[in-house]
């Protein structure tokens, strides 16, 4: 499954189920009929997670990545079981992914991503049916549950957006909550992971003039 990129997102239209379409339209059975049907709730549990690539050709909008999504949501239209929220379907145009690096579901918020990850762990699931069930890659939920380690502060700029989950991700790698928000006041939010994760070896002066909220 292809998933958004981290940073500027890309553009993310809406539009009814009957304007999405497939090239190779396949009865639903056995184990694709299975494969739909753990989507199905997974859909029904979290929403759609990630929008449906697509592109577009004489009016209509051709199923690049999505097609157990689509049958998913389908199924649950049929059956008066849609949430409201998928009345109309987010999209984003194939040419928008081209090149973009597998990050964390785009139609999540960063709190709504790590508060439902790591409350399933508490709850004793498992890593394997936690991938299994959001339609993550096992390394993704474990990146996302390293999140736990990070300070107050920084925790707060993930959730706002101030940094990325690839920035969130080298700040946890850091050993205590003092180091990370020394780190952050040095490096700012834009820094990139590479230079964060130097910081651990070069430490660099604090930039003049920073100040972060208590």
């Amino acid at each position: 499954m292809l998933r958004m990129k981290d940073g500027p997102m890309s553009h993310i239209n809406t539009a009814p189920v009957d304007m999405f379409t497939t090239l190779r339209p396949r009865l639903l059975r056995g184990l694709l009929l299975k494969d739909v049907k753990a989507v199905q709730a997974s859909i029904a549990r979290f929403g759609l997670l990630s929008p449906i690539v697509v592109s577009r050709a004489n009016g209509r909008l051709i199923v690049v990545d999505g097609r157990k999504r689509l049958a998913a949501i389908r199924r649950l239209d049929f059956m008066g079981r849609l949430p409201r929220s998928l009345v109309n379907i987010p999209y984003v145009e194939i040419d928008e992914l081209r090149n973009s690096p597998a990050q964390t579901p785009a139609l999540m918020s960063n709190r709504e991503l790590y508060t439902t990850v790591t409350e399933m762990f508490r709850n004793h699931q498992d890593i394997n049916i936690i991938a299994d069930e959001m339609f993550l890659t096992r390394k993704c939920v474990r990146q996302i549950l390293t999140l736990a380690r990070l300070s107050t502060r920084l925790r707060r700029a993930f959730f706002d957006k101030i940094i990325d989950f690839a920035r969130a991700k080298a700040f946890a790698a850091m050993p205590n909550h003092t180091v990370q928000d020394r780190a952050f006041m040095a490096l700012g939010p834009f820094a990139d992971e590479a230079s964060i994760l130097d910081y651990l070896t070069n430490p660099k002066p604090t930039v003049p003039g920073l100040r972060l909220a208590a």
